[in-house]
Parts: C-alpha cells; structure tokens; sequence
C-alpha cells in the first residue's frame, strides 16, 4: 500500500527558532501566516503533532473557516481533516481543547502510556499501540493512516522532534515555511527539528526550492524535500 505523502508547515525565525524557550504557540507571525496554515490544512487528509506541540499550544487543530469546510465538502472529503497525535510516553492531559469537540483523532502511542491516561482517551480516540519498549514507527504509523483512515496526504505541524522523525525515516516529502522578522535567540529555544543542542541530523537532507513570495516582512516558501530534489538537480 502506498504511503501517505507527508509534508510540514512551520514558521522559523531569522535565527531559525520555531518558538520560544517555553515552547509555547507561536505567536511571532502575521494573518497571513494563519490564513496559509488553514489552507494547508482544508487541503490535507489528516494533521500531525507531537504529544508536546498540542500540550504546549493547546490548540484544537480545526478548520474554523466555514469556506474550506465547505470546500472540502464539495470535493468528497470530511469537512475537517482527522487529527493525529504522536506520543511515545503516552502522556496527555483530558483538559485539552483538542477533545473538545470536532474531527475524529487517532493517537499513537506505546504500552508506556498510563493506564488511566488509556481509561479515558479510548473514549475520544482510536488509540493505536506500538509494543513495549519500542518507539512509535512513523512508517507503520502512515501505513495504518493509509488502510484504516484512507489517509493520502498529512501534515505535520509539529514540534520539530516529530519533524525531524519523519526526515530521518525519510518519509517528508515536502515543508512549507515562514520566514518571520523577528530573533528568539537562545540555545533552548526550539529549532525546525528539535533543541538545537540534539538536532543534528547523521547526514545533510537536500531540498529543492518549489515556491517563493515575499509579502510584506515576512516570506513564505515552499520546498520538495529528499529524493525529488536530487532528482530535479540532477536534470538541469
């Protein structure tokens, strides 16, 4: 079965940061930002965060524009993408806006989840499980979104340890980025793939720059990630 095709959306600051030492949302971009990330969002099947993003920003990963529900209506699709979220300590807080109401959720997670975390979540969401001691596999984890969910398309919004788990599998294939005018600083502050001090990646991932545009102060781009940049290189 093929795999869904993943991509990322993120803003970075001019130093790179993705957020703040607390790692709380961002909060460092324009509407225009906002509005780029709904219409990502109306175009995918299903949004992926880290158990982290989602117990730091809190955010519910909805489509609040009644336009690109209905949109996506119209197309045959679900009015709001399924939302994913990845936790390997299997620890998530009931009191989330996520679980207020909305798109179904799928979670994957591992035995070390709390037991009395797993009571109340299996109400609210498809819990899938990977084995004790082990990791959450990202491939497996798309190739079940894939036969179970007929998920084609997702997008991860985060954190950068999720991102950077789908870059080392080789999984993404393309992320889109805001370029915002402002400096976080500071070696805590999260980089696109986690803390800087353990974001180091084995070897260097090519990228093949697909969209530019500058709007205001800020700049949004877009980029093929892995294999499909090297190609495209390779032909010119």
């Amino acid at each position: 079965m093929r795999l869904p095709e993943v991509s990322a959306n993120l803003a970075l600051s001019v130093d790179g940061k993705i957020a703040a030492r607390g790692k709380g949302a961002t909060t460092f971009t324009s509407i225009r930002d906002r509005r780029r990330m709904l219409e990502l969002r109306a175009a995918t099947d299903a949004i992926m965060v880290g158990r982290g993003t989602i117990d730091a920003d809190d955010m519910p990963l909805r489509l609040p524009s009644p336009k690109l529900r209905a949109q996506r209506v119209r197309a045959g699709k679900s009015a709001e993408p399924l939302r994913v979220i990845f936790t390997n300590s299997g620890r998530l807080r009931k009191k989330l806006r996520l679980f207020g109401g909305g798109s179904p959720i799928v979670v994957f997670t591992t035995e070390a989840m709390p037991a009395a975390t797993r009571r109340w979540l299996e109400k609210m969401a498809d819990v899938r499980t990977a084995a004790r001691g082990q990791k959450v596999d990202m491939r497996k984890a798309l190739a079940l979104l894939a036969r179970d969910y007929g998920v084609r398309s997702a997008l991860c919004e985060g954190g950068g340890e999720l991102l950077r788990s789908f870059v080392e599998a080789g999984l993404l294939r393309k992320i889109y980025i805001t370029f915002a005018p402002v400096v976080i600083g500071g070696a805590d502050a999260p980089t696109l793939l986690g803390p800087a001090r353990t974001s180091l990646l084995r070897r260097s991932i090519p990228l093949r720059l697909e969209a530019f545009r500058r709007i205001g102060s800020e700049a949004f781009a877009a980029y093929i990630v892995g294999p499909a940049a090297r190609t495209s290189k390779s032909r010119r």
